[in-house]
């Protein structure tokens, strides 16, 4: 006859199974958000390949805003060259879908041109100018919106003026406290290292303390 479980021994098979549960959890949410970084990171690198698409085709990098005050995203600049829809471009982690759709941002201080409701348009760096492509940042996770600003500026027309467009272009460190970057050169990593000088939410940074990694004609290793 075959003996049945005592309440012990079923009350420790219990214990045990939520032993194994608990550990299992921190494993399941870890790889959880591996994959959302992973989809991120995929995400950008389409967007550095359309981005070197518009750049065959104009000899140029896409403008960060035009005259006509259309953004980089538009479907007539680099959506275009872009298979998928803006939504299933949105990074997974991404939350203020009020200031940019898909929670990317684009250099604009450095990379795409940018005009200004007072006429002026900032150049960005032409692409024969470009001396360090692999330690500048094109894309990034968005903190809120979709222009990537850098920590300072030395043009002679200064759009950093105003703190809250200088701060509204940090990255977001969303993933497991870093930030997915595309670098101008194609590839894409995480970058952990935040620099936030804004009183911002903690979770927000600029990626250098200069624009080293920002402007792709100079690079300084710290």
């Amino acid at each position: 006859m075959q003996k049945a479980f005592s309440l012990i021994e079923l009350l420790i098979v219990i214990a045990i199974i939520g032993i194994l549960i608990s550990l299992m959890i921190p494993t399941i949410g870890s790889a959880n958000r591996t994959s959302k970084a992973a989809v991120c990171k995929n995400n950008q690198r389409q967007l550095v390949f359309a981005a070197t698409a518009y750049r065959n085709d104009h000899q140029a990098h896409p403008p960060a805003v035009t005259k006509t005050f259309t953004a980089w995203d538009d479907e007539t600049i680099l959506w275009q060259y872009l298979d998928q829809k803006t939504e299933s471009m949105m990074c997974p982690t991404h939350i203020h879908t009020n200031y940019s759709s898909t929670g990317y941002n684009y250099n604009t201080s450095f990379i795409g041109d940018e005009a200004y409701v007072s006429g002026i348009v900032v150049d960005g760096v032409q692409p024969s100018e470009c001396k360090h492509p692999s330690h500048c940042a094109m894309f990034g996770d968005s903190s809120k919106n979709k222009f990537m600003r850098s920590p300072s500026s030395d043009d002679e027309f200064d759009p950093y003026t105003d703190p809250y467009t200088r701060c509204a272009g940090m990255q977001a460190f969303r993933h497991d406290g870093g930030t997915v970057v595309a670098w101008l050169d194609g590839h894409v990593s995480i970058h952990t290292d935040s620099h936030n000088d804004c009183n911002d939410a903690v979770s927000s940074g600029f990626l250098s303390e200069d624009n080293s990694l920002y402007d792709p004609r100079s690079f300084t290793l710290h």
